[in-house]
């Protein structure tokens, strides 16, 4: 980690071998407040933070996945931890796929909780473009705090722990009225344009990938129909969707065929699918866990 960069880090207790959770893209770590803590009878639990966003650092570099998976690294070394199995949602994979790729013999085992999408895909799709508006809730104009908490719920099909909107977003501290992600505001698009072109078949620990069925696809083609979006990008999502289906099929392939992976698919549960299907997501890995 770059001198002045902290990560904020969440001790969540437990006993036994270290498990540790990242938050994918505009998310804190308080994000897992209600999952993490389901595994503290066999392991000791923690969650960090990335550089950007929350009470972390907000550095104006450094958002590549080379970096961000340093920066973890740098993390368990501070806590004094050999080895972890580490759990990452969305963006977070990217650091998985670079922490199992350069430094196994600090993983015990990875869990992705939808974060297998191939993010380097799109970010060499928008090299040298504007960003397009990315998957996120519509805030602006929210009267208060609790107005948020409801189109949150309303977007991603749960609720977010109450500590997470406190810390992933601002609110006027005289009328309640939301202002802002709390992140440095080139965060989203550092971190899009950082992504690299993961290498699955590297990894050669235990892994264990849970998905809801949807795929990058979904938004490229949402750019090609949607109303309002500017007819180059348009265009160019139309013309680029054919190449990333094909992309997502062989990699799909790939991953059913690797002996050390489990898939367990959860069909309509949406990004965040510990919130919409947390019993089955806490049992698909404790079960992996236990192993």
């Amino acid at each position: 980690m770059a001198p002045g960069v902290e990560l904020e880090v969440l001790d969540y207790g437990g006993k036994g071998p270290a498990l540790v959770f990242l938050p994918g893209m505009g998310s804190t770590a308080h994000v897992y407040d209600v999952l993490a803590p389901e595994f503290v009878a066999t392991h000791h639990v923690y969650a960090f933070t990335r550089r950007g966003y929350g009470a972390s650092s907000w550095p104006a570099t450094g958002y590549d996945s080379a970096t961000l998976g340093h920066d973890v690294l740098v993390a368990l070394d501070g806590l004094g931890l050999a080895k972890a199995t580490l759990a990452g949602h969305s963006l977070a994979g990217d650091e998985l796929n670079w922490l199992g790729s350069h430094h196994p013999e600090r993983v015990e085992a990875l869990i992705f909780l939808d974060a297998t999408d191939n993010r380097g895909e799109i970010a060499v799709f928008l090299k040298d473009r504007p960003l397009p508006p990315l998957p996120f809730s519509m805030l602006d104009g929210q009267p208060s705090r609790e107005a948020v908490s409801v189109i949150l719920t309303r977007d991603l099909g749960g609720s977010f722990p109450p500590h997470e909107i406190d810390q992933a977003y601002e609110f006027d501290a005289a009328t309640g009225a939301y202002l802002r992600y709390h992140r440095l505001p080139e965060a989203t698009e550092l971190s899009v344009r950082g992504a690299a072109l993961p290498d699955f078949a590297t990894l050669k620990g235990p892994v264990l990938a849970i998905s809801d069925g949807q795929a990058f696809s979904a938004w490229v083609e949402a750019l090609a129909t949607r109303e309002g979006v500017p007819a180059d990008l348009a265009e160019r999502a139309r013309a680029f969707l054919p190449e990333l289906r094909q992309h997502e099929a062989a990699q799909d392939a790939l991953l059913q065929g690797m002996p050390n992976w489990k898939l367990v698919k959860l069909d309509g549960a949406g990004h965040y699918l510990w919130l919409t299907r947390h019993a089955e997501v806490v049992s698909a890995m404790r079960a992996f866990l236990a192993r």
